[in-house]
């Protein structure tokens, strides 16, 4: 049983390292071939979470074979600030060995949001959670990415079930581009200031439980030559437009968080060391701050024209309501020049107006109608209209720049 247990440890590549406790970091990994693809990720160990039975899409970073990282945003709490855990739901969490090999499905022993975790912008999305390892029938250590710099690559994964077994994982190589910063940040404020801290783009593949509907990826692993290692979880999506619908084909961005600097705050919760990889060069810096959180912007999530949904996005409830647009440069110069739409079409039909009583008084003086009104106030009375005729076209508007 242990030969064919340390068998399926080596095809399962990263993931599949037994170590000991007083072993955090790796600096090297075992190597399986000359170079990796993303289809690599089919041999890893992975992790779903189930509520009340229920596949969910929130992916769960396994870090041993009893607890791991899964997005704060997909536990259900009693309250707006997401500060109390609603008992009533059942959690449980589907584990695969790897080559679509199953480990069965755990309960959940006990959930630990992060204290700073954010419902409101998402910041901080992150929960250390808890859970049997199947009666001590297995142990496994996954490695957590814990330096940036080292990634090369980017490898988005979407794990899914068809009832109890396993499907092949989804996965995409992807790297950032200057673009995905420019318009992730001007969909999501809590993106703006904390690049570091996320990754964001508009990929996406099919939702496992509705064909007709994309979901973004639930997991991100960073690419050192031939090593990997799990690096970030989905956390939300900024949606423009279609009814706040993440699946009704507009524009969306979905962001992710990494979890690097969030290993010390998980080991303050779990009493023991938590293992992470990374290369041994003397650039490395590590974030060992337990108390450790991003920027929370001060205003709220949504901008405008755009709709920030995040959690298990497999049961996500939309909007009846319509959802604006996002801004063009029109609208933009409009807000600059302090005009709305109204005002502005109320200042030209103000202006038509005047125009057309000008217009009729000039015909009446022409013809001689306008009685004794002396040259004095005949001048104050046109030169008013053609004043206000000027006057009321507002300020140039000058185009404003994200």
């Amino acid at each position: 049983m242990k030969f064919a247990q340390c068998l399926l440890a080596l095809a399962a590549g990263l993931s599949a390292v037994l170590a000991k406790d007083e072993t955090p970091n790796m600096h090297r990994l075992f190597r399986r071939q000359a170079s990796t693809t993303p289809s690599d990720v089919n041999g890893f160990k992975g992790a779903i979470l189930l509520k009340n039975g229920q596949q969910t899409s929130c992916e769960v970073a396994l870090m041993r074979s009893t607890y791991g990282f899964v997005a704060a945003a997909c536990i259900d709490y009693l309250d707006s600030e997401a500060k109390a855990l609603n008992q009533s739901t059942i959690y449980e969490v589907a584990i695969s060995a790897g080559n679509q090999v199953s480990y069965g499905t755990v309960l959940v022993s006990k959930i630990t949001p992060n204290p700073q975790y954010d419902p409101k912008t998402f910041a901080n999305n992150l929960a250390v959670i808890e859970f049997s390892n199947n009666g001590g029938r297995y142990d496994f250590v996954n490695y957590i990415a814990s330096w940036r710099p080292d990634w090369t690559s980017m490898y988005y994964v979407r794990r899914s079930l068809a009832g109890n077994a396993w499907n092949m994982p989804v996965a995409a190589s992807y790297s950032e581009s200057s673009s995905d910063l420019v318009n992730c940040a001007r969909a999501n404020k809590l993106f703006l200031s904390n690049q570091k801290d996320m990754m964001c783009n508009q990929m996406s593949t099919p939702s496992a439980v509705n064909s007709t509907c994309s979901a973004p990826f639930g997991s991100v692993y960073g690419v050192n030559g031939v090593n990997i290692a799990i690096a970030a979880l989905y956390s939300h999506s900024a949606v423009y437009g279609n009814n706040n619908n993440i699946c009704g084909g507009g524009n969306v961005y979905n962001y992710y968080t990494v979890m690097e600097n969030y290993v010390h705050w998980a080991m303050s919760v779990l009493k023991t060391r938590v293992p992470v990889y990374h290369t041994r060069v003397a650039e490395y810096t590590e974030n060992m701050n337990p108390n450790y959180s991003m920027t929370i912007p001060a205003q709220p999530s949504d901008m405008d024209g755009v709709k920030v949904v995040g959690g298990d996005i497999y049961h996500i409830k939309t909007e009846d309501t319509p959802n604006p647009q996002p801004e063009t440069e029109e609208t933009k110069e409009a807000k600059s020049s302090g005009l709305s739409t109204v005002a502005i079409i109320a200042i030209v039909i103000g202006i038509v107006l005047l125009l057309a009583l000008a217009y009729y008084l000039y015909r009446k003086k022409q013809q001689g109608k306008l009685g004794g009104m002396s040259r004095v106030r005949a001048w104050w009375l046109f030169g008013r209209l053609g004043n206000s005729a000027r006057n009321s076209q507002g300020p140039p508007a000058y185009p404003t720049y994200f």
